[in-house]
């Protein structure tokens, strides 16, 4: 079960290009995702417009692809809701048995209060720095799911007390909400002197695509085949903007990046719950110190990032405010080994320590792996392929 809903979101993401505001870039992952201030010209639609134009003599160059997974179950609670269903139906064959019966009701209570995470991203770029204006086209793909339970106490108790009577009919609820979005971009980004400092303004107007997965099922039925078909999709299109700012002294560098103005909420499907998928701005600031064998690197979310809201029902915990921090140590262009952490000041997500290697023979082909690590059933990895000429 949960290697299927691993897979089911990779294979989602790598079907439809799937995106969002969050980074896809195998080289920042590795550094905690710290990319405001020490992302490439080559990823900078990812994280800060401006950045397209820090390196206005650097080469033309391609990324493709980018590929990522996370995955996040510190509980185990997908394995436990896929054993419910096979333990629940040894009950209602044989509910007078109070092996069973303790078995089928613990089961069920232990399904309380839990929750997963999976998401999962692709991305490509071309990008052109030049002297003037300096442009960075993208394509790149997110998608988040989120499984919870929502137990009802009777149906503990029914189970409890079946007494000489058939296996009751169970009201609690198994549950995927996913969400996805579709980005094509443009960053533009140029140099302006101010007060004898080099500022970079950079902008990417960029359309979007969204789509929502609500998929609702009783707990002893659930599948993880079924939760994003047809019945369960709602999708929209959209125009977003996203704006940045970087100075650079030396080594020294800072950024601004203001992701997502335009504000949109995103209805999924209702059944006997409504939920909303907030989009809105996410405004963070970095600094790094790079040089050409290290670089060392922080971001700050100013807000938190809020995900999915509903009318009704128990609150989801989904909503983050991160801080990240990232290191890279270069062996004179030709090898790089990274390692960093991030911190979620909403304690949605757990501590996250990340690594990853690079290798750039020639300064010509690039090929980066990252891995993510936060408890023994939390995982993440990525990585991506460039060239530049």
């Amino acid at each position: 079960m949960k290697k299927s809903i691993v897979a089911t979101s990779l294979a989602l993401v790598s079907a439809s290009s799937f995106a969002a505001n969050y980074s896809i870039d195998t080289r920042i992952d590795a550094m905690g995702g710290a990319g405001t201030a020490a992302s490439s010209y080559l990823t900078a639609g990812f994280h800060n417009p401006a950045l397209v134009a820090l390196e206005p003599e650097a080469a033309f160059g391609i990324l493709l692809p980018v590929i990522g997974i996370q995955y996040r179950d510190p509980d185990e609670f997908v394995d436990a809701l896929e054993d419910f269903g096979g333990v629940f139906d040894s009950f209602s064959n044989d509910p007078q048995n109070p092996d069973n019966i303790s078995a089928t009701a613990n089961a069920l209570e232990n399904l309380q209060n839990k929750v997963a995470y999976a998401s999962g991203g692709v991305g490509g770029a071309i990008a052109i720095p030049t002297s003037t204006i300096s442009g960075n086209f993208y394509v790149k793909g997110y998608t988040e799911a989120v499984i919870i339970p929502e137990v009802e106490d009777a149906d503990i108790t029914a189970i409890e007390n079946v007494g000489s009577g058939q296996a009751p009919t169970l009201t609690s609820k198994a549950r995927v909400l996913a969400f996805g979005v579709v980005d094509v971009g443009l960053a533009l980004a140029g140099n302006v002197e101010l007060a004898g400092q080099r500022i970079a303004l950079g902008v990417t107007p960029k359309s979007q695509k969204y789509y929502t997965y609500h998929y609702e099922v009783s707990i002893n039925d659930f599948e993880a085949d079924d939760w994003d078909s047809d019945a369960n999709q709602t999708e929209e299109s959209a125009f977003n903007i996203d704006l940045g700012a970087a100075w650079q002294s030396g080594p020294l560098r800072l950024g601004f990046a203001a992701k997502n103005l335009i504000e949109k909420d995103i209805k999924t499907v209702n059944f006997t719950r409504d939920y909303t998928y907030e989009i809105g701005p996410l405004y963070t600031v970095g600094g790094a110190f790079v040089t050409h064998l290290f670089t060392v690197a922080v971001d700050i979310d100013l807000n938190e990032q809020k995900r999915f809201t509903a009318t009704s029902g128990p609150a989801i915990k989904d909503n983050t405010q991160l801080i990240r921090l990232g290191a890279e140590f270069d062996a004179w262009g030709w090898a790089q080994v990274r390692g960093g952490y991030i911190e979620d000041l909403e304690d949605t997500l757990d501590g996250t320590l990340t690594m990853g290697l690079g290798l750039s023979p020639f300064n010509t082909v690039h090929f980066d792996l990252a891995a993510q690590f936060s408890d023994n059933n939390s995982y993440g990895g990525s990585a991506q392929l460039s060239f530049t000429f």
